[in-house]
């Protein structure tokens, strides 16, 4: 039963909706700050991919707080220390896609939306389950 549960609260239609909305709006301006730093001010690809997703994370906890996941109860700054830990694992994933894209020719902010999207479940999943415990046993 509790695995049907979690289930169900992963998949909930109208919070993955909210999710993908303020997912799509941390990945623009992820994208932004990457190609600013690189190509404005000559940073390291990996500083700027670094510094952009944490900009980006930043951008979507205060969108998440307040639209997705709003009237949750808890410490805000909590929540957010929480949100940084789950989307480690997604950043390790897109740095991954990122300097594969880019060692197989892919042009660096594409090779970033790539590895962004494939860590996009993970972080739905843990986001959902850990940061916002969505699903109380």
């Amino acid at each position: 039963m509790e695995v049907k549960k979690l289930l169900e609260t992963v998949a909930d239609v109208k919070r993955t909706i909210k999710f993908c909305a303020t997912s799509v709006l941390g990945l623009g301006l992820e994208t932004v700050v990457l190609i600013f730093l690189v190509e404005i001010l000559n940073s390291p690809l990996l500083v700027a991919k670094l510094v952009g997703a944490e900009a980006s994370i930043a951008a979507m906890f205060i969108l998440n707080n307040r639209y997705t996941y709003s009237g949750e109860p808890g410490k805000i700054m909590t929540r957010f220390l929480k949100s940084n830990l789950v989307r480690t694992g997604g950043i390790l994933i897109s740095l991954v896609a990122l300097e594969a894209g880019v060692r197989l020719g892919i042009w660096y902010p594409l090779a970033n939306i790539i590895g962004v999207c494939i860590g996009f479940a993970f972080n739905y999943g843990f986001e959902t389950v850990y940061t916002w415990k969505e699903h109380r046993f």
